[in-house]
C-alpha cells in the first residue's frame, strides 16, 4: 500500500516537524506515563528510562525530531527517522510519542505523516518501516491512519528485559 499522507487532513492544528535539541530530553521523558509505555517506547533500554537514554538514542543515521504546532515553540512530540542500514532507500520509525495531554487528538498521526513525507519526499525512500507491540492498539491505529499496513511481524529479543516478543511490522512504500 503507497503511503501518501495527506497533510489537508488537519484533526489537530497545522504541525511541523523541527529537529530534535538536547534540552527537551527532560520533557520528552515526561510523556512516557508508566512502565509499560516505557518499556513499549524503548525495550532495549534497561529500566529505568532516562533523559540520558533519550539523548543516547542520537545516533549517526537516526535523525530525531518534535513535533510541534505552527507558531509554537514548545513540543508536543518525539520521533525518529532512521536508516535501515544495508537496505538502499529504506528507513525505520523509531521511538515514537506524543504528550500525554494531547494524546487522542490526532497528533500521533500527524506526527507519523510528517515522517512518512519527510522520508519519501526529502529522502526519496521506497519503504519505511516500524514494529510495535500487538496489544499497543492505540498506536496501531494511529499508524494505520497515517497510512502505513501491517505487513508481518518479527521476533525480537530484549535483554534489557529478559524476553523476546513478536511485534507487528507496519510499512508504508511509495511510488518507485
Amino acid at each position: 500500500m503507497a503511503a501518501n499522507p495527506d497533510l489537508n487532513k488537519r484533526t489537530v492544528p497545522a504541525c511541523r516537524l523541527m529537529p530534535f535539541q538536547p534540552g527537551y530530553a527532560e520533557l520528552v521523558l515526561s510523556w512516557v506515563c508508566d512502565p509499560r509505555e516505557a518499556y513499549w517506547l524503548a525495550p532495549r533500554t534497561r529500566p529505568p528510562l532516562t533523559a540520558a537514554e533519550v539523548l543516547n538514542w542520537q545516533v549517526p543515521g537516526h535523525q530525531a525530531f518534535l513535533l510541534a504546532e505552527r507558531g509554537r515553540a514548545e513540543p508536543i512530540g518525539y520521533g525518529e527517522l532512521n536508516v535501515l542500514f544495508g537496505a538502499p532507500r529504506r528507513y525505520w520509525l523509531g521511538h515514537l510519542i506524543v504528550d500525554p495531554a494531547r494524546r487522542g487528538q490526532g497528533c500521533g498521526v500527524q506526527l507519523t505523516r510528517l515522517l512518512l513525507w519527510h522520508a519519501f519526499a526529502r529522502h526519496g525512500a521506497r519503504e519505511v518501516t516500524l514494529v510495535v507491540f500487538p496489544e499497543n492498539e492505540r498506536a496501531i491505529a494511529a499508524y494505520r491512519a497515517a497510512g502505513m499496513r501491517a505487513s508481518g511481524y518479527e521476533t525480537h529479543k530484549f535483554s534489557a528485559y529478559e524476553r523476546q516478543v513478536r511485534l507487528l511490522r507496519m510499512t508504508a512504500t511509495g511510488s518507485a
